[in-house]
């Protein structure tokens, strides 16, 4: 059955390609006829149609900058600071729009007038305004019964960002960006409206043009306790591989009721994209560039006095890891170099190297962080005639990480088509490619990161040195490897090493968990590349009277490849790699999107009818090999170890190598929404989709359905067009709806199982033991009043919502201490959110437009799992003495961790350093509640003030509530490096504070901070509350935070190089400073874009503070 599906699929496209052909060669047949015509009867000269006039407001007042074009083209003009324009066409019968931002449009035949003078009245809220719907069904805004919130292109682009969701970010109430610690081209999390599922997606759908796009971020981590032991370095998302430039508009359908028409991909709302096609009228180019210089926003302050302990010994000079030791400046200049013992079985008996160390520190984080630069261009190409209209573009965004070797490059085509004939047959054609290349992503971590290595050196090693000189030529030996020897006749298995040579690091500690960060930055190598062609045909037909039929067919083909190198004599957690390491990635996925929709549209007497009709069919196939090999020749008989190291093939390191996984996932729908409107005053609606998906038939045996429904319905009021309201109150919408949708399936319950290829065995997956699988599936209701004052000048758009998600999906562990698979969680999420705008005017020169937002979301957790007894069952993730748990009456994103023991008094119980001790029984252990990880309230204010052809944005926005918890600082202060450790040593040293009576750890004391005025020594606290198995309350943090997201001051040089050719030129800056914080790292960026891990940071690649210049040229 899946065959013939996909060869349907393959015939529908080729089929439709053939028709599209078909048609560019008979509108290109009656063009050249047309041509023949012309040629015949001569040239007939055209006669120029020159119309003039003033534009101004209801005050008279001029308006400057009004947009005035001819419809269905390209061509147009803008007023002049006295209101007036001039504006010529060849074209019969020419109708021209006047536009202007905040400003009702209008539309005016010209009808032979030679002089037209326009009045354009103010209004907030552009009611009559198109947007688009689910399924890219174009709805009156005026008419949606839900929420719904547009973002156009100038307002995604006056600040530009690679990742377009990050420029969504504090636009739009409800919504919550969290860019990953990636660098250019990462991913970015949305979540509107909170977040729902624990194993499933909390993020919304996104659609480009109509056709819904896998989500999916490249690298996510599922397994919050892998990422201390592994570094985190997310890749990629969908939306970091659209040109911003391409975008006309978003369009964010924040709930479950606006995005009902998808499903069981409609839980957590649509993130619907709209990109530009080719407008009729001569040929239009526009170029756009913008370059901006990135410097860290947010580095820990490490301090710059102590350095590490060192002491002498008769076999060498011993150099402790931490900067617990010495004043820096207390070495002599003479004496900066010291010699170690190396490890005598790692690189031979009685061998040393030299250590090279310094008398005075400073802020060696500023040469390590380079000044970045991102650099985004695109030009785009539109035109054509009532026929056929032609759309291209090319951008290209390059980025120098912040740190050596990184760099992000993108490089986009798009190219669109829209065809007409008959005036009843139109066609669309997108087509676009993207290629991507990132070298060395950046992440966090503590393995393999370089940050994590520079910022925990200790502050007396000399990292001018190690910076030139990260790599030698050098000599070790192998790690211990049993091979079969020959002994008196018998091959005898034993333990051997070999000496190897080649580029050998060079680093203060050559031992385990300790590397030289230039080293990881210069000579380990990263690069991921990745191609996608997708594109789309569209053909509808207008049948009869309100009655069209569209086809659509989308194809989506995506190879990703990333290669990693990591060279022999790094570090691992708990040796050294030998050999060097090679990993090869190839993932081959494609995709095939397919829908047909019947619509009927008309209008009879005071009744508007609206109704589409439909099938959707989806299939995606993914095959993925993994090659991962130690970087040498392994003998296959096992009777010798190679001396070749840093051989970075696929051949390479033994059989078993390479491993291939294949995917195949496929869902179908059938669907019918309907619209019935009444005098354009009331409004209801209703939509009705039944899905049909490949994961559950795998439950097929026990009963499990495959297919499931899902509904929505809604109505609103415009309360303005039936009674009558004061003058001041200029509109007033009520709206209300409710629906059932569902979530995507969690990859986890695709229940394959394991095969031992030794003996053949499967191991069946968790989810294999469900009894009665179900979907997790919503129910939500949404109400919300919009309102506009003072002549549309004062706008209100107030919502209140309240979702519960059921049968989420978690693993729960028993009383016998055995994971199993549940879904029988449940959650609600209920809020407020509301958009306040005013636009202000100020003579004929000034204008002022504020927009305010603010959100306020609750998560609860109404259900998890239970005993037979009734007690909870336990469902949770722990990290480094966080355990984010899930718990009935709790919320997604709780923490909790483990108090410190105590005495009867309520006092720091103490071991015999001195060092504060945890609870170590297992009922107390994480029985302290720290918070929740998502703050409840968003908020946003933008402002756009124009001055003649001056134009100043700035955005700021914050978040109030939530935690974060940040492991760099426990780190930081386990080994001394916090600026508060230097000043506690500080502080002792000038106040002759002692603690004593605590063995070998007596030494420089502090106060304990537990009421109790005990002395304690200075590094044996720190040493106990931070590290690597830190007292975790200690470093979690309020994540309140405000900051000025973007700024823009622009210049419009109109008429430059022709009539209505302008040049913009703007000073951009992104992300430049903090208004209010509380936390030493920035709350906003997580390590992992994974459900559970937004609050945590570890040595995280900080977030870029942006500036420079943006150019705007069309001509």
């Amino acid at each position: 059955m899946r065959k013939n599906y996909f060869a349907e699929l393959r015939a529908v496209l080729l089929i439709s390609a053939a028709l599209l052909q078909g048609v560019s060669l008979y509108a290109n047949t009656g063009d050249a006829v047309a041509e023949t015509k012309g040629a015949a009867a001569g040239e007939v000269a055209q006669k120029k149609t020159t119309v003039k006039g003033v534009v101004t407001d209801e005050k008279g007042e001029p308006l400057i900058g009004v947009s005035i074009a001819f419809k269905n083209s390209t061509q147009g003009t803008m007023s002049d600071m006295d209101g007036r324009y001039t504006i010529s066409t060849d074209v019969e019968n020419p109708t021209l729009i006047f536009s202007y931002v905040g400003y009702t449009s209008q539309t005016i035949a010209v009808g032979g007038k030679k002089e037209i003078n326009v009045v354009l009245k103010e209004e907030s809220h552009a009611l009559n305004e198109v947007v688009v719907t689910a399924m890219g069904i174009l709805r009156k805004e005026k008419s949606l019964t839900y929420a719904t919130q547009q973002i156009k292109s100038d307002d995604l682009n006056r600040v530009q960002d690679p990742n377009v969701a990050n420029s969504i970010e504090g636009k739009v109430s409800g919504v919550v960006i969290t860019p990953s610690a990636g660098g250019a081209g990462g991913a970015s999390k949305i979540i509107l409206r909170g977040n729902k599922s624990v194993f499933g997606s909390s993020t919304p759908l996104i659609v480009v043009d109509g056709v819904p796009m896998t989500n999916n971020t490249r690298g996510q981590m599922s397994d919050l306790a892998t990422m201390t032991s592994s570094g985190v370095g997310e890749g990629s998302d969908p939306l970091s591989m659209i040109n911003p430039d391409d975008i006309e508009s978003i369009n964010v359908l924040k709930g479950a009721n606006a995005a009902a028409l998808y499903g069981s991909a409609a839980a957590n709302g649509v993130v619907m994209i709209t990109t530009k096609r080719g407008k009729e009228g001569k040929l239009a180019i526009n170029f756009s560039s913008n370059l901006t210089f990135d410097t860290p926003l947010l580095t820990p302050k490490i301090q710059n006095i102590y350095g590490a302990a060192v002491t002498s010994s008769s076999i060498g000079d011993m150099l402790a890891v931490d900067s617990w030791g010495d004043k820096v400046s207390s070495r002599s200049a003479d004496n900066l170099v010291i010699n170690v013992p190396l490890d005598g079985n790692q690189f031979g008996t009685d061998r040393t190297h030299e250590v090279y160390l310094r008398n005075s520190a400073s802020d060696d984080l500023d040469d390590f962080y380079r000044t970045g630069l991102t650099a985004n261009n695109s030009i785009a190409l539109s035109g054509g005639t009532d026929k056929i209209q032609t759309y291209f573009s090319f951008g290209n965004s390059h980025a120098k990480g912040m740190i050596e070797s990184n760099s992000y490059n993108r490089n986009s085509f798009a190219f669109r088509q829209s065809y007409e004939f008959f005036k009843r047959l139109h066609f669309d054609v997108s087509m676009n490619y993207v290629q991507t290349v990132t070298r060395n992503r950046p992440g966090g971590g503590t393995t393999g990161n370089p940050i994590y290595h520079m910022y925990m050196m200790p502050r007396n090693i000399d990292i001018g040195y190690y910076r030139n000189n990260y790599a030698i030529d050098g000599t070790w030996n192998s790690n211990v490897r049993s091979i079969y020897v020959l002994d008196q006749g018998k091959y005898v298995l034993t333990p051997t090493r070999v000496g190897l040579s080649g580029p050998m690091q060079n680093w203060a500690y050559m031992e385990a968990r300790q590397n030289n960060p230039y080293w990881l930055m210069n000579q380990n190598r990263n690069k991921v590349k990745e191609d996608r062609f997708y594109g789309t045909i569209t053909g509808r037909a207008d049948i009869y009277d309100g009655l069209s039929f569209q086809a659509r067919v989308s194809i989506d083909h995506t190879k990703y490849k990333k290669d990693s190198r990591r060279y022999a004599t790094t570090f691992l957690p708990s040796t050294m790699d030998d050999y060097g390491n090679y990993w090869k990635d190839i993932e081959t996925a494609n995709e095939i999107y397919t829908d047909y929709l019947l619509s009927y549209n008309k209008t009879f007497g005071d009744f508007s009818v609206s109704a589409t009709a439909g099938w959707v069919g989806h299939l995606r196939e993914t095959e993925t090999q993994k090659t991962d090999v130690v970087a040498t020749y392994i003998d296959p008989n096992n009777q010798m170890l190679s001396t070749r190291v840093n051989l970075f093939q696929t051949n390479a390191g033994g059989t078993s190598a390479t491993k291939t996984t294949k995917l195949t996932e496929w869902d179908k729908a059938a669907l019918i929404t309907a619209q019935l409107g009444w005098q354009e005053k009331v409004y209801i609606d209703g939509s009705y989709r039944r899905d049909w998906y490949r994961a559950y038939k795998q439950f097929s045996d026990r009963g499990t359905p495959d297919n499931y429904g899902y509904f929505g319905v809604g109505a609103n009021a415009i309360v303005s067009s039936l009674v009558e309201l004061p003058d001041w109150f200029s509109y007033l919408k009520y709206r209300l709806s409710y629906s059932e949708v569902g979530n995507s399936i969690p990859n986890q319950v695709y229940a394959k199982g394991t095969e031992d290829l030794k003996n053949g065995v499967v191991s069946p997956s968790a989810y294999a033991r469900f009894a009665n699988p179900l979907p997790e599936k919503t129910k939500s209701v949404e109400t919300g009043v919009e309102m506009m004052f003072l002549d549309n000048r004062l706008n209100l758009d107030l919502t209140y919502y309240n979702s519960k998600m059921q049968d989420l999906y978690m693993i729960a562990t028993n009383a016998s201490g055995l994971s199993e698979p549940v879904n029988s969680g449940k959650v609600r999420n209920q809020g407020i959110e509301a958009t306040v705008g005013y636009n202000f005017r100020f003579g004929k020169n000034w204008s002022w437009k504020t927009s305010y937002n603010v959100s306020f979301n609750d998560n609860k957790i109404l259900e998890t799992s239970y005993e037979e007894d009734g007690s909870e069952k336990l469902i949770y993730n722990d990290l480094m003495g966080v355990r984010v748990r899930y718990r009935k009456g709790g919320s997604i994103g709780d923490m909790y961790v483990t108090d410190f023991k105590r005495d009867a008094k309520g006092h720091y119980v103490l071991d015999s350093e001195g060092k504060p001790q945890l609870e170590t029984e297992a009922n107390k252990q994480y029985g302290v509640y720290a918070g929740n990880m998502n703050s409840k309230w968003q908020m946003g204010w933008s402002n756009t003030i124009r001055y003649k052809d001056f134009s100043l944005f700035f955005l700021i926005n914050g978040r109030v509530g939530g935690k974060v918890i940040s492991f760099t600082e426990a780190y930081l202060d386990g080994s001394g490096l916090s600026e508060r450790t230097a000043e506690a040593r500080l502080y002792a040293e000038q106040h002759n504070l002692v603690a004593s009576g605590y063995g070998q750890a007596s030494g420089p004391g502090m106060y304990l901070p537990d009421g109790s005025n005990r002395v304690v020594p200075i590094a044996s606290y720190y040493k106990g509350i931070g590290g690597a198995s830190p007292a975790s309350s200690q470093y979690i943090y309020n994540g309140t935070n405000f900051r000025l997201r973007e700024l823009s001051l622009g210049y419009t040089f109109r008429n430059l190089i022709g009539e209505n050719k302008n040049l913009t030129l703007s000073f951009i800056a992104r992300n430049l400073f903090f208004i209010y914080k509380d936390s030493p790292v920035d709350p906003d960026v997580s390590l992992s874009t994974a459900n559970g891990a937004g609050a945590f940071e570890m040595f995280n690649m900080p977030s870029p503070r942006s500036f420079g210049f943006s150019l705007n040229v069309n001509f």
